[in-house]
């Protein structure tokens, strides 16, 4: 739960700060009269993306990549029984589905 709601923060204070951004740089632009010259829009999808993209950049990185080879394969070994029944299975099945 604590990580959904550090990832929820993170998505609402992006956008926060980019609709902060474009309020900035459309309040300075030109006004004739009445009327306010069309200024540039924020497209939200796109910030909740590139802000999804750099929270998963960031949770990749803290990942040692050097010890997965060897996490992987302590875990096969370890549960090598029931893969081997998985797979058994899966042939099993696949015997009964195409033949």
């Amino acid at each position: 739960m604590r990580a959904v709601l550090g990832f929820v923060s993170m998505l609402a204070l992006g956008v926060m700060i980019a609709a902060g951004l474009m309020i900035g740089i459309t309040s300075g632009a030109g006004h004739v009269g009445r009327f306010a010259a069309p200024g540039p829009l924020l497209d939200y999808m796109s910030v909740v993306i590139g802000l999804g993209i750099g929270v998963v950049i960031v949770v990749l990185s803290q990942i040692h990549w050097a010890e997965l080879p060897y996490r992987v394969v302590h875990w096969v070994l370890e549960h090598a029984r029931k893969l081997k029944l998985l797979a058994w299975g899966a042939f099993f099945i696949a015997v009964l589905i195409y033949f």
